[in-house]
Formats: C-alpha cells, structure tokens, sequence
C-alpha cells in the first residue's frame, strides 16, 4: 500500500472515530437530566433509609432536613444537582418508598411517624 492511501485511510479512520465520540458525548449530555434525577432519587431513598434505621421513626420535617443540602452528580461529568428545596424531594419520595413496602406510616397525636417497615 502506497504511503498517500495509507495517509488518507489513516485521516478517514481517525474522522469516522472522532464522530462516533461526538455523538456518544451528544447522547450523553441529552441523558444528563435523566440521570441526575434517577442519582438524586436514589441517593435520596438510600439516606432516609439509613437514617430511619439508626434512628428507629422520623417525621416529614426530620427527612427534610437530613437532604438538605444533599449534592448528586455522574463522576464523568461536572454537573452536579443540589437539593435547595427537600420539602419537593420529600413529597415526591415518600409515596414511592410506602408503596415499595420500604416504610410504614403511623399516625399519633396528629402526626405522621416514618418507620422502616418489618418484614416478614
């Protein structure tokens, strides 16, 4: 193979690879907003977990504060997703953990008490 062929074949490898890497960062950036959410949910639930099972029974206010100021973000990206408002966070996870059976709901002297739920 001449030296030209091989130049001009080595320049059209290295264009069609520097596309394929553009469209992948392309995609990835458009999946960003999903991900942050999906990583912020999951951070979420796995804190409140934690919590509730050290400290046995918490409140609404009680999980609000312990996502205040809770930061999420994929390492290969330098965007990153705080929680300013924990009380949106808490109303949006809540009925997700009760309804996967995670934690249990008890009403006493007008308040509603969070517990990890006992399995059986």
């Amino acid at each position: 193979m001449s030296p030209i062929v091989r130049f001009i074949l080595t320049i059209v490898l290295t264009a069609i690879v520097g596309i394929i890497v553009f469209i992948w960062g392309m995609r990835k950036e458009q999946e960003l907003p999903r991900t942050l959410t999906k990583q912020l949910l999951a951070k979420a639930r796995s804190t409140i977990l934690a919590k509730l099972k050290k400290q046995g029974e918490g409140t609404r206010e009680d999980m609000e504060k312990w996502l205040d100021g809770l930061i999420v973000g994929p390492m290969w990206s330098s965007r990153r997703v705080k929680v300013t408002d924990p009380s949106k966070v808490v109303e949006i996870l809540l009925p997700i953990l009760i309804e996967q059976d995670d934690i249990e709901e008890e009403r006493r002297e007008g308040r509603s008490f969070y517990r990890i739920k006992k399995r059986k």
